[in-house]
């Protein structure tokens, strides 16, 4: 169960605003167990959890409705706001504090600010919230915090995950946690990251141990193949700089196994239930139709039922 309490203290332990108890537990419906995963990621160092946290939480500090307000945009919401800094980061409220303290002058941090809100609201994310929750968001922990200030401020590895939608889906096992999320390649196609870490009590885990390994596009096709059951089996090998990473995935009465290994550490293994399932298929869809936004997602399935029985044949 979400505790709030404790998820301020962890909050203001990673040197990130609080907001009150409402707004906080408003934020845990929209984004749930990405919350509390990230916090727990971000506790063992995780940059890319820490920009994510950074986002949304300087995103709604009572200071960001203010200046949206001299800059003359539309009063936001809670899940509004949110949506802002889960897309791009910290970033959002860092530009806005430097254009109005300059006086909203005609310069490139007022058209990303305008393009940015304009965005958000056109896709719908600023739906109604309630007075209630409006009021709460100005009643904050420690509302002096000034987004402009080092205040937890992303080092440079996390300023360049900061614009970037931060999507992952966990699984857990009784003696591992899988995360699979969103990732690019150097060259910027969309893939995904399996983060393995092994269990360091009850219900908790060593992420900071993690094996962390990115697929490779052309992995995609079988691993989606593979969790849709058309493919028994597949093995990505020959991930990390010598070839020292693997992970496998193999159909299993009423489950997917997932295995991800490295040369000298114990093998991070879990069984992947329909549920689990459903989410991961999702979010490597997600990917793979990034890459290629002229498919449907009926012709990517198509097309992965196709090459699923070509690696199935040569097997």
């Amino acid at each position: 169960m979400f505790n709030a309490r404790v998820t301020t203290s962890d909050l203001l332990r990673l040197k990130i605003p609080a907001p009150s108890i409402e707004v906080l537990e408003e934020i845990h419906t929209l984004e749930g167990s990405t919350l509390t995963s990230s916090i727990e990621r971000a506790n063992a160092g995780d940059a890319q959890s820490i920009a994510y946290l950074q986002g949304i939480f300087f995103s709604v500090l009572p200071v960001v409705t203010d200046r949206l307000a001299t800059a003359k945009l539309t009063a936001p919401s809670i899940p509004l706001l949110v949506a802002i800094g889960r897309e791009e980061g910290p970033v959002f409220a860092k530009a806005l504090k430097r254009w109005v303290d300059s006086g909203c002058p005609e310069n490139g941090d007022g058209g990303y600010l305008r393009r940015t809100y304009a965005k958000a609201l056109h896709a719908d994310f600023n739906r109604p919230a309630g007075r209630d929750v409006v009021e709460a968001a100005n009643d904050v922990s420690n509302g002096s915090v000034d987004v402009g200030v080092a205040v937890g401020q992303p080092d440079e590895p996390q300023k360049q995950q900061s614009g970037k939608n931060y999507v992952n889906r966990h699984v857990y096992g009784g003696k591992v946690a899988v995360c699979f999320s969103a990732d690019q390649t150097r060259t910027e196609e969309h893939t995904i990251r399996i983060e393995a870490a092994l269990a360091s009590g009850t219900r908790t885990y060593n992420w900071e141990d993690k094996i962390a390994i990115q697929l490779s596009t052309r992995e995609l096709p079988s691993v989606l193949a593979t969790l849709l059951q058309i493919q028994s089996k597949f093995d990505g090998k020959g991930h990390g700089a010598q070839n020292e990473k693997w992970f496998s995935l193999e159909n299993q009465p009423g489950k997917v196994f997932l295995s991800v290994n490295a040369k000298g550490l114990a093998s991070r293994s879990l069984p992947i239930g329909p549920g689990d399932c459903y989410s991961v298929i999702t979010l490597v869809m997600e990917q793979m139709l990034k890459n290629a936004p002229f498919l449907t997602a009926e012709s990517l399935l198509a097309l992965i039922k196709r090459t699923g029985l070509m690696a199935s044949s040569q097997g």
